[in-house]
């Protein structure tokens, strides 16, 4: 991609970044933290699913500088990751692709959510992950700390699902309600979550098309 067509590309991210990120406003806020590398329609399927089913206003994208439990191999540089992101969902008004980890020097979720809460007044917030995230939330630092701050949904994914609900590996997420009452998790106790099922959707070849251009990308 050149990067003529990159200027132009970032001229519409003036609106997709809320320059006080709705702190003082009364808004329903998914957060959807990962690396990103690269964002695909994957991300964009579990962003609209709980907006849907949450009833959230927005749903905030947070680019994470280095996942500790990634390899730094394969990893693009934060910016193209951030770039693309935005690129993908230039036209999804509720989605918010955000830099706050890299500016806050934010290197855990436990510390993003801490910063989110200290920061917010009005804003109700509520962390989203893909039921394959399971796979590896208990190796996180401090996941209880982070489901004891905010309520946590889990969008299955495909292949992910039955196993990790019964195992080990959710007993940080606390009491699951029913995916009907999901509309009014940001009244119940904390820790607190919800599985929510719809129509599943895999990786498909238009996304490694799409991981082609990735590549071709300047940062």
């Amino acid at each position: 991609m050149t990067k003529s067509v990159n200027k132009s590309l970032k001229v519409n991210f003036k609106n997709n970044i809320p320059s006080c990120y709705s702190y003082i406003r009364n808004r329903k806020i998914g957060v959807l933290g990962g690396s990103f590398n690269p964002a695909h329609a994957g991300h964009v399927h579990i962003s609209s699913i709980a907006k849907k089913s949450l009833g959230l206003d927005e749903v905030w994208w947070l680019v994470s500088p280095q996942n500790r439990l990634k390899p730094t191999i394969g990893m693009e540089a934060f910016g193209k990751r951030l770039n693309y992101a935005r690129i993908l969902t230039n036209k999804l008004n509720y989605i918010k692709v955000l830099d706050l980890e890299e500016k806050n020097k934010l290197f855990a979720s436990y510390k993003t959510v801490e910063f989110l809460k200290n920061k917010s007044r009005k804003a109700k917030f509520i962390w989203l992950m893909g039921s394959d995230i399971l796979e590896s939330f208990n190796k996180w630092l401090y996941p209880s700390f982070l489901t004891n701050k905010i309520p946590v949904a889990v969008i299955e994914r495909p292949g992910y699902s039955n196993s990790l609900m019964n195992s080990n590996k959710i007993q940080h997420l606390g009491q699951q309600i029913k995916s009907s009452k999901g509309r009014v998790i940001f009244f119940r106790s904390k820790p607190v979550w919800v599985f929510i099922k719809r129509k599943l959707l895999a990786i498909s070849s238009s996304e490694i098309r799409n991981l082609q251009t990735f590549k071709n990308m300047e940062t």
